[in-house]
């Protein structure tokens, strides 16, 4: 997934080899960050299972680690935000206009799918 997305970046924004280059050790170092955090998190939601799993509940537990999910996430948010910038960095100007627009859509296309999720709340709902 990562390698379809660097080379659609690259093609989209034209890099040059040397911007490729840079690119790629943006979008490695972000893939190894990531995996990290999502093994962290698949092992908090084990353990919030076990806890649900147990004949009296352990709430206890299962909130604390449901903390630390939420910990993980948020380093998850931060890590998008600093290899974002760091590939909006290599960019020249026209690159960066562009990029900002392929991020903006990118936004929208998954504020939109979240929305439009059965059950999923509304703006207006609230």
């Amino acid at each position: 997934m990562q390698d379809r997305g660097m080379a659609f970046l690259t093609k989209q924004l034209d890099f040059d080899e040397n911007q490729q280059k840079q690119a790629e050790q943006v979008f490695h170092q972000h893939a190894d960050k990531m995996h990290t955090y999502e093994l962290a998190v698949a092992r908090l939601q084990k353990e919030i299972f076990k806890c649900m799993a147990q004949d009296v509940p352990d709430s206890v537990h299962a909130f604390m680690y449901a903390d630390s999910v939420g910990i993980w996430r948020e380093a998850t948010q931060k890590e998008f935000f600093r290899s974002s910038i760091a590939i909006r960095q290599i960019c020249n100007p026209e690159q960066k206009r562009k990029y900002d627009e392929l991020m903006q859509n990118m936004t929208k296309r998954l504020n939109h799918s979240w929305e439009n999720r059965p059950g999923a709340m509304h703006h207006d709902s609230l």
